[in-house]
Parts: structure tokens; sequence; C-alpha cells
């Protein structure tokens, strides 16, 4: 084999190199300048941009920086405070009004002029009662600038200064209602008979209303009647806070049974019935006073106690002490105001045609009351006294039908108004659940009574 020489070696390697490299010589060599620049360029600006954060997004390190970012921090302003208010709490005192309670507390008149100008919640601050409470709040000036009006634990009103005024809202809490039961027996009066079972003498005040068409509880209960009571307990807070509405009623006078169950009707109409839908509201009350004893019956041969002599007594004389509130004892129109030496200050009422009442021996009439003007059942229109020919504090009461005098303690008074075929569907499905359950409370007291020892 024959040796290939070192310079003829070399020169194959060269040619070889040669043939490698041959497109690149053939590139001009300012080119490869341009190519390098570039290439210098690009790693810059790549080393630049990673050497911001090696751990942001290219999002990121591209967009530019928010303004706050280099902007100075901004000072937040410190939240005002809040006007300093003085609070102030005052009960209503027997005999106080608005006026004498501002006075007591140092507070303006002026303000006090603003609060009853309000508008109509104003206005009941001129009825104030004994019990009702005051919460105020004064500002550094003295000025009122707060007032909460208690009447009671269920109504409160509340006002709150507006510049040179008053604004007035009132705010009334719902009581839970449940339903309760009673039983009592009368042994001297309705009143002692609520006070033993704990109801109180408003509830036998509102148990009386509703049967005193039919019953006199001054005069007809006896010993041993008995009455069952349904009714509304209500409850604020989880206390017990009072009675509210009675649902049903029976009462048995003398033997008789009296039943009564509450109805609302459809227009809003709110009355006690009979289960047969016989509402028992008459059309006269049987005594328009609150009376203690009557002194004097219906009598047509009776001996006058001033004169001696027989003199026919056509009305009741129910005595009672002289301020005793004297009531319509039906709607009707007032035809008579007036006074004369027998009868003293008296009223005489006109009730449709056929029925008249007169009420004698008044002390003074009710505010505003003049002739002509119409009365509603039961409205305030005078006051017993003693007026006249009378011998002691009394109201005297006539009845008269078509001009004659009648009994008003034994006189047929009108029918009482049905609850009507377009409510019986109604009255028989609220009424039904409720008489059945004072029902049922029945029941269970007979058989308690019976497993007792």
């Amino acid at each position: 084999m024959r040796e290939v020489a070192p310079a003829e070696a070399r020169t194959g390697r060269d040619r070889k190199e040669k043939d490698f490299e041959g497109p690149l010589v053939a590139i001009p060599k300012r080119h490869f300048a341009l190519v390098a620049l570039l290439a210098m360029t690009l790693a810059g600006i790549w080393i630049g941009a990673r050497a911001v954060d090696p751990h942001a997004n290219a999002a990121d390190v591209y967009a530019p920086a928010p303004a706050a970012a280099v902007a100075a921090p901004v000072a937040v302003p410190p939240t005002p405070a809040k006007p300093h208010r003085v609070p102030l709490r005052a009960a209503v005192r027997p005999g106080d009004n608005l006026s004498a309670i501002f006075a007591r507390h140092g507070l303006r008149e002026r303000d006090l002029h603003l609060l009853v100008e309000s508008g109509p919640l104003g206005k009941r601050l001129e009825t104030i009662q004994p019990g009702h409470e005051f919460e105020f709040e004064r500002d550094e000036q003295g000025r009122l600038v707060h007032m909460k009006y208690r009447v009671g634990r269920l109504d409160t009103v509340v006002f709150e200064r507006l510049g040179d005024e008053f604004q007035g809202a009132s705010v009334v809490r719902e009581p839970e209602r449940h339903t309760g039961h009673a039983h009592g027996v009368i042994e001297q009066s309705l009143f002692l008979a609520c006070q033993r079972i704990g109801l109180g003498d408003k509830f036998a005040q509102r148990l009386a209303r509703i049967f005193q068409w039919d019953i006199d509880f001054i005069l007809d209960t006896r010993a041993g009647d008995e009455f069952r009571v349904l009714y509304e307990d209500l409850h604020l807070d989880g206390e017990r806070i009072g009675l509210g509405d009675i649902l049903a009623a029976e009462f048995v006078n003398q033997g008789e049974v009296y039943t009564a169950v509450r109805y609302e009707s459809e227009s809003g109409l709110i009355n006690y019935y009979t289960p047969d839908g016989e509402n028992l509201h008459k059309t006269f009350l049987r005594a328009p006073v609150d009376f203690t004893r009557i002194s004097s019956n219906f009598n047509r041969r009776r001996l006058h106690p001033l004169w001696k002599s027989t003199m026919p007594h056509l009305g009741i004389d129910y005595a009672a002490p002289t301020g005793t509130p004297v009531r319509a004892s039906g709607a009707g129109k007032v035809v008579t105001k007036s006074r004369t030496g027998a009868n003293g200050n008296y009223i005489v009422l006109q009730h449709g045609e056929r029925y008249q009442t007169k009420y004698l021996h008044l002390s003074r009439f009710a505010r505003g009351l003049r002739v002509g003007q119409a009365v509603r059942q039961g409205q305030t229109i005078g006051y017993v006294g003693a007026t006249g020919w009378a011998t002691g504090a009394h109201l005297h009461y006539e009845f008269l039908v078509d001009g004659v005098h009648r009994n008003p303690r034994t006189v047929e008074l009108p029918p009482a108004e049905h609850i009507g075929k377009a409510e019986q569907r109604n009255f028989e499905l609220k009424t039904s659940l409720l008489l059945a359950e004072l029902e049922r409370s029945k029941e269970a007291q007979s058989v308690a009574l019976q497993a007792a020892p």
C-alpha cells in the first residue's frame, strides 16, 4: 500500500472541510456582521426581561407599571364623630301634660310647639295618660333632636328632628296570640268571679258588654250562675302581657244558657252572634248607664217622694254617682236638649218612626251635643246629676213606643239582625271551630270534676 505524504494528507482533510463549508464560504462577510449584531440585540432584550422577575408571567413583564405603584400614598380623612346627644327619660304623672313635663326637665317650649304641630301623630301628645313614658335626646345646644312616646309595650310614636321641624312615625309591635279558656261561678257578682280566676275587672266589663242586651248584670245575676270563655292570651318576648279578644263565651243565667261567638265579616265589621247567626248587638241597650242600683222602678201609681201624692213614674231611676256617663241606648237623633224645673237638664232622642227615649236630671250635657245631631248607640250624651225634681244623683230613663210609655226593663225590643245569606257559609266555617273548642273545654272540665276525689 502506498503511503500518503503528510502534505497530501493535509491537503485531503482541507478538501473535505472546504467541501463541508462550501455554502458558507459563498456568503459575504458583511452579512455575518449583521446577523451577529441582531442576535446580540435579541439576547440582551431577553436577559433584561428575565431579570425583572424570574417568576413573573410574560404579560406582567411587558405591561407598563400602574400609576399607583409610583404615586405617593393618599391620606384617608378621619370619620367625623357623631354629634353628642344627651338622653333623658320621663314618666307621665297624674295630672301631667306635655307642657309640664317639658318645663320639669328644662326642655324648650319651641320644641314642644314643633312637636304638637308636626301632624296627626303630634296631636296624640295632647292626650297623654299616667303610666305612659317619654324618652328624649338633646344635642349640645340643648335642642330636642329625638323623642319616643311609649303608649304601651306595643305602641310607640317616634319623632326625629329634621332641620326646624319634627317628623313622626308610629311603631306598633304585634304580640303572639295564644288561646286560653276559663270557667267561673258567680257567688256575689261577675266582677268578683272574674277576679277570683285571674281575669280582672276589665275582662268582666267586656264580658258583660257582650251579653248586655240579654242580661242585666246588676239585677239579673244570681249565686250559682256560671260562665266559660275562650279568649286570646297575648305574649311578647316570651312574657304574658295581657288578654286579647273574647273569641267565644257561654253564660248560664238562672238556668238559661246564652252563647256568643266573635265573627269578623268580609267587610271587616266585628260583632258577637249566637251560634245560629243572630246578632247579639240589639237595637237598644237595656240600661244606658252603669248604675249601682235602681232607686225607683216603673210604676203608674207611685207615691212621689217630694209631693207625697200619687203620681205615675213612667220610667226607671238608675242611681249612680254624679258625673257618671249616660249613653244613648240606641242610634238616633237629638230632638230635645233643654232644661225645666221638673226635669232639670234633659235630652230626648228619636229612633226611627216608632221609638223615643228620654234622659232626665243630668248634671251636664256632653260637649258639642246639639239638637238635630245624629248619635250612635253607646255614645255619651250627658252625665248623671240631681237637677230638677231629684232627691239624689240618678238618671231617670223613659222608653216610648208609638208615643206610649213602656217599662224599659221589660219592653220587647226590636229583633236583632241575622248574619245574612251572603255571610252564612263563611260564618259557619269560622265560628264552628271556636264553638267546638269552647265545648271541648267544657267537657275537659267535666272530666276533671269527675276524676277529683
